[in-house]
């Protein structure tokens, strides 16, 4: 797969492009709260484009040299007709990787989408999630979702809240793997197995 990166470092927004999400302390807060309960699972999500379906508040443009595209992709696009100096210009209208203000932008429409089925961001806590009523917590990493539920039914209320709002979203029921950290859960007897690239921890 290949994705058209912006070169962010050359780019100048004057809006707030700080995005809050979660750290992994938030994380591991979330995992003790799991296996701390007798009834409480935790399921993975990814969404698929999550930043590249968000739209830009205002187009932005950059310019990439001609000879970096193959010939067979400038014949198909007809890039020669629209080359000037050789560059080919391109305007932007939704987010890609190295734009600054990506983040944000995702995370606001996230917002927007999930309020009216009761989810909120916690206030003082970035990246963590609640509903208003259901027994549902989760913390956002970028695009990972790590989930904390009691009853499956709710867990299925935010895969469905989610899909509705366009999402494509892929789903671990087993909560095996979030954010690159591979977990091994053992809900009897309360402990959990992690385990990354050079560290390994259990938590009970």
């Amino acid at each position: 797969r290949l994705r058209t990166t912006a070169g962010g470092n050359l780019i100048k927004y004057s809006g707030d492009f700080t995005s809050r999400i979660a750290d992994l302390s938030i994380s591991i807060f979330l995992w003790i709260s799991v296996i701390s309960s007798d009834i409480a699972r935790f399921i993975g999500f990814y969404i698929n484009s999550f930043f590249f379906e968000t739209p830009l508040d205002r187009h932005v443009y950059m310019k990439i040299a001609s000879q970096l595209f193959p010939e067979h992709i400038i014949q198909q696009y007809k890039m020669r007709e629209h080359e000037k100096g050789g560059f080919i210009y391109l305007e932007i209208r939704k987010a890609i990787y190295g734009l600054p203000q990506a983040g944000i932008l995702a995370n606001k429409l996230l917002r927007k989408r999930l309020a009216p089925a009761g989810y909120y961001e916690v206030a003082h806590t970035p990246g963590l999630w609640r509903h208003v009523t259901r027994p549902i917590s989760f913390s956002l990493v970028v695009d990972d979702f790590g989930v904390k539920y009691v009853g499956k039914q709710h867990a299925e209320h935010l895969i469905k809240t989610l899909r509705e709002a366009t999402y494509q979203l892929e789903t671990d029921w087993e909560g095996t793997l979030y954010c690159g950290i591979t977990l091994e859960w053992d809900y009897i007897n309360r402990t959990l197995d992690i385990s990354m690239p050079g560290y390994v921890a259990k938590l009970r």
